[in-house]
């Protein structure tokens, strides 16, 4: 549906870009990060937005430490799950 985005995507690719680089020996290639982004993201709550106003009230909902840390870990099992088993050879 055009209009509405689920703002945790956003703090998903920010996370993979930000831990990527840093690990490398894990498979960065676009579709190990869609499954990265794919595993993360099914394992947070969704978050929808239709506004700007809605985009700024998610970032100073998870601005707190709990909801960081949560996006982090399921960033990072994400990342470990996928760079184990990457779908492709």
């Amino acid at each position: 549906m055009e209009g509405l985005k689920n703002i945790m995507e956003d703090d998903v690719e920010e996370q993979l870009n930000r831990l990527l680089p840093t690990m490398p020996n894990i498979c960065s290639c676009e579709i190990c990060r869609l499954d990265m982004a794919t595993y993360a993201l099914n394992r947070l709550k969704p978050n929808y937005v239709r506004t700007n106003t809605g985009a700024l009230f998610h970032k100073v909902n998870t601005s707190s430490t709990q909801a960081k840390t949560e996006i982090l870990t399921a960033v990072v099992t994400a990342i470990n799950v996928i760079g184990a088993h990457p779908h492709h050879d």
